[in-house]
């Protein structure tokens, strides 16, 4: 049985998929496999896949119905045979050592998660002479509460699933939430911190972050992002907040904070702030009004948490006074 299951959902991927599959090839540490979950692409993704197949058995190919990245994910956490996950992007790329620092980390003290930090690349990025590094020089932190860890700032930690290794059995409970991305990282992740025992941190610089103009993050503000952003925000409350899963006041009014400021951001400021096009922008702010007021009926939303100005700017926005909301965002 490997050690880990590297799970990388694959969608059209032929552009960065060589590098990245080749930068998992090139690992120094050897006892993984590598599920390449193939989302029903229509490019070379899968002939690509099947040549690394070829050269390695450790390769799994497993092809299903286009269904979304999260489900993807979901397939592979279901596939996975190793004790230890780690997932990948089709676009970035590990360092060599990537997989032996994080097993080596995890193990120190038996974590549930060992977190490390990446380093962002531009888009024709190739990877040459990285860093070496020695397994007994790597500096960390460790927390017995991971919550606590990822709220020792008030906006919360990173919300990037790939820059972890997970111990399965801790991670047993949670999935990728179908039919939302973007913000299924958050929500992965928040029930992560929540549901984990232990964590185990490195600044070291473990992958490269492609900084793609085809990436998710870089298509900007647009209504597909405001509505699962707002479908995510619902997620969190139902989760954490309308059920009586939280029972920690403390814990639950923190998370309470979280959650009004996700949506905040993300349907009510980023819209009025980042919608460019003029002929769709009266349209995308009434879906954006529409979902922040119902998420405000609902509790999800609760204004007065993030401040005056802030609080304005919800109550205007829910009126349809977007230009003054606007000014006090």
């Amino acid at each position: 049985m490997p050690q880990i299951s590297l799970i990388i959902p694959l969608y059209n991927a032929e552009k960065y998929l060589w590098p990245c599959l080749n930068s998992v090839i090139e690992q120094t540490f050897k006892d993984f496999e590598v599920l390449c979950i193939n989302d029903e692409s229509t490019d070379r993704t899968e002939e690509i896949v099947k040549s690394f197949q070829e050269r390695d058995k450790r390769f799994r190919l497993i092809t299903q119905p286009n269904a979304g990245c999260s489900m993807a994910r979901n397939r592979g956490l279901k596939e996975a045979k190793a004790p230890y996950i780690a997932l990948l992007d089709q676009d970035d790329m590990l360092h060599p050592q990537a997989l032996e620092v994080l097993y080596y980390l995890i193990k120190k003290g038996n974590y549930d998660v060992a977190e490390f930090v990446n380093k962002t690349v531009p888009d024709n990025f190739i990877l040459q002479n990285p860093p070496q590094y020695q397994l007994e020089e790597i500096k960390y932190q460790t927390y017995q509460n991971p919550f606590n860890y990822y709220f020792k700032n008030k906006r919360g930690g990173s919300v990037l699933v790939w820059n972890r290794l997970y111990k399965k059995d801790a991670i047993s409970c949670i999935e990728f939430p179908a039919g939302i991305q973007p913000a299924e990282d958050t929500i992965f992740s928040l029930k992560v911190m929540y549901h984990t025992m232990s964590l185990i941190h490195t600044d070291t610089q473990l992958l490269y972050y492609r900084d793609s103009s085809t990436s998710v993050m870089n298509k900007g503000i647009t209504d597909k992002y405001i509505k699962s952003h707002a479908e995510a925000g619902k997620v969190l409350s139902d989760y954490f907040l309308t059920s009586s899963r939280v029972k920690n006041k403390k814990e639950k009014a923190i998370l309470q904070r979280y959650i009004t400021r996700f949506i905040f951001k993300s349907v009510v400021s980023q819209p009025l702030r980042r919608l460019k096009n003029e002929k769709t922008r009266a349209e995308s702010l009434a879906k954006a009004r529409q979902y922040a007021i119902e998420l405000y009926q609902e509790k999800a939303l609760q204004p007065h948490l993030l401040g005056i100005r802030k609080t304005i700017a919800c109550h205007l926005f829910f009126k349809g006074h977007d230009k003054l909301a606007k000014a006090f965002v």
